[in-house]
């Protein structure tokens, strides 16, 4: 069931990627999965200024179409559209990238504590498909991916390049 769940938000994401991204929106995420007795259909989405209650309706109008159009879901679902928030996991390789490109503070979590401790803070130095460099209190640390249970990266003080270059250009018009 896990990998047809994948394969359902894959397609959704693939349908609706453009149409988001032509509204001002970043998609972050598109998950399908079982909360209690509902399925949900989850559209994560950001945008540099943040995200309010209004872009999610707006976000919900575009894709409904296309999910009804594409219509690859068989059993009733719920669809949400939320911000992707300020902490998030980072569950595939370009959300590594963006964390380790923008240099995020991230917590991982291990399955088996090393050191001592089964957590560790910092920011990712850098990463293959195997492992992941993470320098923590000057310290680069290198985890194995299959010792790490959840990658989660803190988004409340992202500066990106795009951002930055923006403020200059401001304060460079005053």
């Amino acid at each position: 069931m896990a990998d047809k769940k994948t394969g359902i938000a894959v397609k959704v994401r693939n349908a609706i990627e453009s149409v988001v991204a032509d509204a001002g929106y970043k998609l972050w995420d598109v998950s399908y999965y079982k909360e209690g007795p509902e399925m949900i259909l989850e559209i994560s989405i950001d945008k540099d200024e943040g995200i309010s209650i209004n872009d999610c309706s707006v976000v919900t109008r575009l894709v409904e179409p296309i999910i009804d159009e594409l219509d690859p879901i068989e059993e009733s679902y719920c669809l949400q559209v939320a911000s992707a928030g300020t902490v998030r996991p980072l569950g595939k390789e370009e959300h590594i990238r963006f964390a380790c490109d923008n240099r995020l503070n991230v917590t991982i979590g291990l399955y088996v504590a090393v050191d001592g401790s089964k957590e560790y803070c910092g920011v990712i130095d850098s990463f293959d498909s195997d492992s992941l460099t993470l320098v923590t209190d000057g310290i680069k640390r290198t985890f194995e991916k299959k010792q790490i249970s959840k990658i989660n990266a803190e988004f409340e003080h992202i500066e990106t390049n795009e951002t930055a270059e923006q403020e200059n250009k401001e304060n460079e018009d005053e």
